[in-house]
Formats: C-alpha cells, structure tokens, sequence
C-alpha cells in the first residue's frame, strides 16, 4: 500500500523533472513572458551554463504559476486560487445544487478526497511549483554577483513567497489564532530530496516568517525593469503589505508591529512605485484590456497566451452547448453598491439558462473569453488594494483621518461621495466594504472576515445551501490536505473538521 500511495513530495520531484524539461524550459526562446511562444526543450545542465537560462527557466515559473501541470475541475492554479477564496466568501451565489468539486468548497465540505475535492491538485500543483522554484535557487551560489542571475533568483524568491502566502492562507488558520503552535504548511526548500523526505506542518508563524524572508531578500535583487508580468521590487513591497496585514490582528486586539510594516510597504508603493489610479473611462473598461502597461497593475500574470477558465465560473459562454456561469454575484454584495457606483460597470447582463432570476454576472474576466477560456489577466496586486491596505492599517494603527482620507481616495475613483467624521470601528467597517466591492472576483473574499476574527454571513439561499454564518473558529474554514499526502507522510497532521 506504501508504495502504490508513493506520490507526495519524492515522486512530485520525479514529476517535475518532466515539468521542468518539456513544459517550462520549452520557453527558452529568450523573450519576455509578454511575448512567450514554446520553443525547443533544453536539457538542464544546458539551461544553467550561462546567465540567460537563469531568466529562462524563471519566466517559466510564472506559466506554471498560471496554469499547474495537473488538470482540475475549476481550472488552472490560480483559478483555483481565485475560486477557493470567493466560493467560501459571501461575494457569489451557487445556483449549481449539485454535489462536485466546486459545491464541496462552496458548501463548507472541506473533501480530502481527490475525486470530491480540488485540494488535491491544488496541493500538489503548489508543491510542484515549489520545487521548481528550489530547483533554481539551487543551482545558484551564495557568492553569486551576475545581475542577470541575481535578478532570476530575486523573483524566484518573490514567487517562493507568493505560493507559501497562498497556501497557508488555505491551510493554516488565520494569523492571530496562536500562530506560534498551529499547524501551516511544509517548508520545502530545497530540490535535492530523499526517497524518505517527510516533513511536518511548520507552524503559521514559521511560514509567514519564511514568506516575509524571501520577499525582504528578493527586493535588492529586483533591478530590471520589466513589465508588469514579473516580480518587481513594488511587487514585493506590495505583497509584503498584504501579508504584514493580515498578521495585523483584529480591530479590537490589533498588532501593532505587523500594521506599522503593512502601511510601510503600502505607502511606499503608492508614493514611490509610479502607479497611478485609472479614472474614468479608463477605470470603467479596466477589465476590458491587458495588464502590460496598464498604470494600476503592480503584479499580474498575463493571460494571453494561456487559457484560465474562471470566467466560466462567473458568467455563462456565448456559445451554446457549453455550461458555465453558475456562480453569480449575490445579493449581498449587490446591495452593498450605491447606485450611482462606477464598479457596475464589473457586471453585466449574462443569463445561464434554467436561472432566469439570476441575470446578473461577473465581467472581470471577459478578454477573448470563448467557450470556457479567457485570456484575461489575473490581476495578483493593484494600487487600489495598497490604499485599502494603507486604509486598514492605520484605522488599526488609531490614525483615523489618514484611514479616511484613503478609503475616500477609493470612493472618490468609484464616483461616490465623499465620506465625513468616521472613525474607529464604523470606519473600519466601511474600510472592509470598501474592499468588498473593489476587490470582488479577484481572490480576497473570506479572507478579510476570517484574518479579522469576523464571520462570514451569507444571508441568502443559495445552491444546495441556505443561509449561514461560518465563524473565523470553524475548522470549516481549512482546506483539507489530500489524503493520499496524509497516508503516505506520517509527519503530516490532517487539519481539524
């Protein structure tokens, strides 16, 4: 039985030699990620023999990124991360009654099992990013001065940090539940693993801390200047402030550390970074174009030449004979828009049939979508988020009027009235609905209630589901880890159900 269940962490590495040689180095043909085409594979030793491979095989790190070498019912990798994060939120309605893999997180099922979850290859898709990554940064020496390679291994660490980020967010609870003792994820950092290899769960803590040291590490090494579909050292300033938000604690018990960092990294890319917020029109039809020399875009994985699929979880194909659309914005976050709201212009009239009463769908990720892809761009860091970021941290930092000032900066953009005399938690809360509206569909939802110590309310029916409160304390709000990871590592502690 042990060995027919072999396929954790060892054989992930046997699968990722695979990986590594036929879908990421076939990249080598030495353009940006902007201009990626497939090319000829190139043996590994070839790849590292000179400072070009470096960039090579890391602009295959953000393809991978992408998509994931194993196939899902939701889509690629960060579909899956999109998806995982609004379906266990209050932002969509199910109308799909069925039992699958997209009702399972949905419903608050939380599946090990591979046939009825996601987890698995979500799981295993991480990991096999993971050990590409460490596959690079291995093959690079400490004493290493080449700026070529020095930039390769600055945003191989920045995607280090961004995968660890994600999964522990799906499989640690949030950061101030005692971090110090409650089980993350592993830590795998290396690419040179024994048969034996089997790591326990290191701690939230020891994982967030693994995060913030990759990315503080990447910032000096990010030197060129790329577009915004690579790691970029606003990028990593970026995500550090959301990170350092959400160890930031709750309005009432708040840390203050973490929230004096998260304005930190916020404010230096908004003052610094050269972004700017799009107006207008422009803002109107943001989600209309490409991320490539759009001004609002600190980080996003470009999809134009891949195939993400999470349009068809929010709006219904133009073909027929396909299905899709079957999660819906809900009547909650519906009713948190005023009317005279520009973000309206996110949604549009879209009718999946058999739902006449639910016309309503997501157009945040329309570009070429056909059937079931779209080429539309996965838009991982804005400008928006760092005012709402920057907003948090100083309402919990108790400098309400600066909080205000950026929360109104966001209200402003969507054609809203300037707000007055808030502060404390009526400001906080108006901070987090702020975020609720302008950062819909994009991976954030559950998130902000739960890192908050907030229930999640769905005060609607909804699928299979009626109305529910799900608390930050629920173990249903944990990913299960796969069971074949479970069987076959026994250092590897299942998470409460």
């Amino acid at each position: 039985m042990k060995k027919i269940q072999k396929m954790t962490i060892y054989k992930q590495r046997i699968f990722l030699v695979s990986v590594f040689l036929t879908i990421l180095f076939v990249v080598g043909c030495g353009k940006q990620l902007d201009e990626l085409r497939p090319h000829n594979v190139i043996f590994e030793d070839a790849q590292f023999d000179r400072p070009e491979g470096y960039s090579k095989a890391v602009t295959g790190l953000y393809a991978l990124v992408a998509s994931g070498p194993e196939a899902s019912y939701v889509g690629g990798f960060t579909d899956q991360q999109i998806f995982f994060s609004e379906a266990k939120g209050n932002t969509i309605k199910s109308l799909d009654a069925q039992i699958n893999r997209l009702t399972d997180v949905f419903d608050y099922i939380n599946s090990s099992n591979k046939d009825l979850s996601d987890s698995y290859t979500y799981w295993r898709n991480a990991y096999n990013v993971m050990l590409h990554i460490n596959k690079i940064l291995g093959r690079i020496a400490p004493e290493e001065t080449n700026p070529t390679i020095l930039q390769a291994k600055g945003e191989a660490l920045f995607m280090r940090a961004y995968v660890y980020f994600n999964l522990v967010r799906l499989y640690g609870k949030p950061y101030y539940q005692e971090p110090n003792t409650s089980p993350g994820v592993m830590l795998v950092l290396m690419d040179d693993l024994s048969p034996d290899f089997a790591p326990a769960r290191a701690s939230v803590e020891e994982v967030y801390q693994q995060v913030i040291a990759d990315l503080e590490a990447a910032m000096p090494l990010l030197q060129e200047q790329k577009s915004n579909s690579y790691a970029s050292r606003s990028a990593a300033d970026a995500l550090l402030s959301r990170v350092q938000l959400y160890r930031g604690g709750t309005f009432t018990a708040p840390n203050r550390e973490a929230n004096e960092k998260a304005f930190t990294h916020a404010d230096r890319v908004i003052r610094e970074g050269g972004y700017t917020l799009l107006q207008g029109e422009e803002y109107r039809t943001y989600y209309d174009t490409g991320n490539i020399g759009n001004k609002e875009d600190i980080f996003a994985i470009n999809g134009e030449y891949m195939n993400g699929q999470i349009a068809s979880r929010w709006k219904m194909p133009p073909q027929i004979n396909y299905t899709g659309g079957l999660y819906r914005p809900s009547p909650y976050l519906l009713s948190l828009m005023e009317e005279e709201d520009m973000r309206w212009a996110f949604y549009v009239e879209n009718l999946t049939p058999g739902f006449p009463d639910d016309n309503i769908a997501v157009n945040k990720y329309n570009i070429g979508y056909d059937a079931i892809y779209s080429r539309s761009p996965y838009r991982v860091l804005r400008l928006a988020e760092m005012y709402l970021n920057r907003a948090e941290a100083l309402v919990k930092l108790g400098r309400d009027a600066e909080a205000l000032a950026d929360v109104n900066t966001i209200r402003q953009r969507a054609g809203l009235e300037i707000l007055s005399g808030l502060s404390g938690e009526v400001l906080f809360r108006e901070i987090l609905k702020q975020r609720k509206i302008e950062l819909a569909f994009e991976g954030h939802a559950s998130y902000d209630e739960f890192r908050n110590g907030l229930p999640m309310v769905r005060n609607y029916v909804s699928g299979r589901s009626g109305e529910m409160t799900v608390q930050p304390t629920d173990p249903g709000i944990l990913m299960q880890i796969p069971d074949e990871e479970i069987a076959d590592n026994p250092n590897l502690v299942p998470n409460p159900r």
